[in-house]
């Protein structure tokens, strides 16, 4: 329901009016777009009346709000980006363009000149088509890290590590 309410009321915040036991309602009200969560608080489940039994004590509202912000940040902001508890384990991870055989001055580089390995510290594989048919400058050697400078026709620029405007987690 909460999909059909965000269609039909797209200016009004839509949430879950929740009289389950437990929490999981609550969190996958949330990833479908929920944003205001009412639920049923007590002091003792075991208590007299109606509501007591399925509402939440006071642990398991602190859960509820644990796991709902844990939620908001797996979901994300919709931007790719990279943290910086992340950066090493990129560049580690990471590919960068190096030279498949030695390559002499003046050579025109085709793409079996070309290979690509790890770490990510240098041109990204993504450039690749950069290089393609471009001269060498300077003699390369086998395994040497490409760069721009390398080849006639490319800017100079440094490779860009990745980085993060994000803030630490």
């Amino acid at each position: 329901m909460i999909d059909t309410y965000r269609e039909l009321f797209p200016q009004t915040v839509v949430g879950l009016s929740s009289h389950d036991s437990g929490i999981a309602m609550a969190i996958a009200a949330y990833v479908v777009g929920g944003r205001i969560i009412e639920k049923h608080f007590t002091l003792n489940r075991a208590m007299k009346g109606t509501d007591h039994s399925f509402s939440l004590e006071p642990q398991g509202l602190e859960k509820m709000v644990r796991d709902l912000q844990r939620t908001r940040l797996a979901l994300g902001d919709g931007e790719k980006k990279v943290y910086p508890s992340e950066v090493d384990a990129v560049i580690k991870m990471g590919k960068k363009l190096v030279a498949a055989r030695d390559i002499a001055p003046g050579e025109g580089l085709q793409r079996e000149d070309i290979a690509i390995c790890s770490p990510g510290d240098g041109v990204p594989p993504s450039e690749l088509h950069l290089f393609i048919g471009r001269k060498a400058l300077q003699p390369i050697r086998e395994a040497e890290a490409l760069s721009q400078d390398m080849v006639q026709g490319l800017e100079v620029r440094d490779p860009e590590p990745a980085q993060s405007t994000a803030s630490p987690r």
